[in-house]
């Protein structure tokens, strides 16, 4: 309890304990004997005093409650609207964030060790870096550095009047030998509701960190960005545990300064890469409300050069390629960033903006014969796709899917990532059929998916989209050229890549996904390495669109060089080497 309040709630008690003892103590309750006992009786100096207490107690009761209301109030903070980010290594630094609303002063004090509501026990204090009003509110921001990879630490932040309650960060492994988990989303905007909804799932999964892809507001205001903050507090576990924020800025945030104030990022203009896990993972946030070029793609080019980390994300607010007809093709963002993403191995991307869901195979920037709106279905090169928004925002219409588009949708939605050395795996949580959620993921067993949890399962791809780990050239990807200025490239800079693999399973069924330019009925025919023809099929007649069909093979021979191909409007559209 603040020592300002302390000595009036020692008197109060003291006033309480005294009138207590005028009611019990000898002298004033003569023993009751003889005769008063069996009547019942009471002496006259009992009835005396019972008359007294009655005329003291309105007074003392008013006390004990104004005692009440002061030890309330001390357990009350001046502060609130908490948030974790980071400015530097993930592993051994963290940003508390927070707003200062009834004090001039707040500290944070932090331990290893749980001491619950005991300031004084906690062995680690540290005082803000940075003070900031942005958004109607005092925010400020206390950096810690040196602490443990790996490792759970509670804290307080403290004022000169309260004590907040005891909360938890964890700072993720150093290692690649330990897998991370992740949250990846964007567009809470204006349906609060669906938003809820979405953090309090965040609480129940225990990711590492969230990665937002912008738009949180609406239309940027305080009382918006007060509510935002409200809600995030929701996605705080039941033993206080908070997961940091990895914020993008979107088109709905008028200015870097929004996001720079409200989540001190390491650079104001809202682009920066952090590392996970050792040389496990690098994840780069981008500014598509920004430049794309010049300074920011300088960085980006120089930063994945000299990255050798296992996986590399991406994540920025605008689509390149939206699934929805209403939003605008960002052609600049393929030129200058995507070709980034190829060269240099860029395995996943998260983008938002479209308030649509998609994810795509793996693709890359391309102009040869078989690409579709400057991209190439690549399996062994590609960059997986997935996005767009749907965090709270208003959905549209998925009425825009590519030749390379895995599967779309329309729900609210963020992505639920795990990896490690071996493979990355990508689920879609579709949020309002998960609401009914209720259990928190273990600690000690995070990768176990809680029961209520529901999955998007497109069909004919089911609900877990995995990337295998693939080492990349160090020198990058040479057919990462320009895929819309070089239209008459050299062989080595856009040579077409290799066809898509495809494996049967035990019953000969494989997938196969193709584009129907126009209305017709696709032919499928397998080849041997001399092109003999081994097997066909007519499939029905349909329109023109993307289409994704299981197949199943006759028992053909599992030689070299087969390969399966798709024709359909007097062309193929698809090719698969066949295994």
């Amino acid at each position: 309890m603040p020592q300002q309040i302390l000595p009036l709630f020692r008197f109060s008690c003291s006033i309480m304990q005294q009138w207590a003892q005028t009611q019990v103590q000898g002298d004033r309750y003569p023993a009751v004997s003889g005769p008063m006992k069996v009547r019942g009786a009471a002496p006259a100096s009992v009835r005396i005093l019972s008359q007294r207490s009655l005329h003291l107690r309105p007074r003392l009761m008013l006390l004990l409650l104004l005692a009440c209301m002061l030890y309330s109030l001390s357990l009350s903070s001046a502060t609130r609207r908490y948030r974790l980010t980071w400015r530097d290594d993930p592993a051994t630094t963290m940003t508390i964030g927070f707003e200062i609303y009834g004090a001039s002063n707040a500290r944070v004090v932090y331990d290893t060790q749980d001491h619950d509501r005991e300031v004084n026990a906690y062995r680690q204090s540290a005082n803000p870096a940075r003070r900031i009003n942005h958004a109607g509110m005092q925010n400020v921001f206390v950096r810690l550095g040196g602490l443990q990879p790996g490792t759970i630490y509670y804290f307080l932040v403290v004022d000169e009047n309260s004590v907040s309650k005891r909360m938890i960060f964890e700072t993720p492994p150093n290692s690649p030998d330990q897998p991370l988990s992740i949250i990846a989303g964007g567009d809470s905007r204006n349906n609060r509701p669906a938003a809820v909804r979405g953090n309090r799932l965040v609480s129940k999964l225990r990711p590492h960190f969230v990665l937002f892809g912008g738009d949180m507001t609406n239309t940027d205001t305080p009382r918006e960005w007060q509510d935002w903050f409200d809600d995030w507090q929701l996605t705080i576990s039941s033993d206080g545990r908070l997961t940091p924020i990895v914020p993008a800025r979107g088109n709905h945030e008028r200015a870097n300064s929004s996001i720079y104030n409200l989540f001190d990022t390491p650079h104001q203009e809202v682009y920066y890469a952090l590392s996970f896990g050792g040389n496990l993972l690098r994840t780069y946030t981008l500014n598509s409300s920004f430049p794309p070029g010049g300074h920011q793609l300088n960085w980006l080019t120089a930063d994945l050069s000299r990255t050798k980390t296992s996986w590399k994300i991406a994540q920025y607010h605008h689509a390149m390629r939206p699934h929805t007809a209403s939003k605008p093709e960002r052609d600049e963002l393929i030129t200058l960033w995507a070709t980034q993403f190829a060269r240099y191995g860029v395995n996943l991307v998260v983008e938002s903006d479209a308030h649509t869901v998609k994810q795509t195979w793996p693709i890359r920037p391309s102009r040869a014969p078989g690409s579709s709106e400057g991209f190439i279905r690549d399996d062994v090169r590609g960059t997986v796709y997935v996005g767009e928004g749907c965090w709270g925002a208003p959905l549209r219409a998925n009425n825009d899917d590519k030749p390379w588009t895995r599967a779309s949708g329309r729900f609210n939605q963020f992505k639920w990532i795990w990896l490690d050395g071996s493979q990355m795996q990508i689920r879609t949580v579709d949020i309002d059929r998960s609401a009914g959620a209720s259990v928190e993921v273990n600690p000690a067993a995070r990768f176990q998916i809680p029961p209520g949890m529901e999955f998007w399962e497109p069909r004919g791809t089911g609900e877990v989209v995995r990337i295998p780990f693939r080492e990349h050239a160090p020198g990058g990807n040479p057919g990462a050229g320009n895929p819309l200025t070089d239209r008459t490239p050299s062989m080595q800079s856009t040579s077409p890549p290799p066809p898509a693999i495809l494996q049967r399973d035990a019953r000969g069924i494989v997938k196969v996904d193709f584009r129907m330019p126009v209305n017709g009925q696709p032919h499928i025919i397998v080849v041997d390495a001399g092109n003999n023809l081994l097997w066909q099929q007519k499939l029905p007649v349909r329109g023109p669109g993307p289409y994704s069909e299981e197949v199943e093979l006759p028992a053909l021979p599992r030689a070299g060089g087969m390969k399966l191909v798709i024709r359909g409007g007097g062309k193929v559209v698809a090719k698969y080497i066949l295994q």
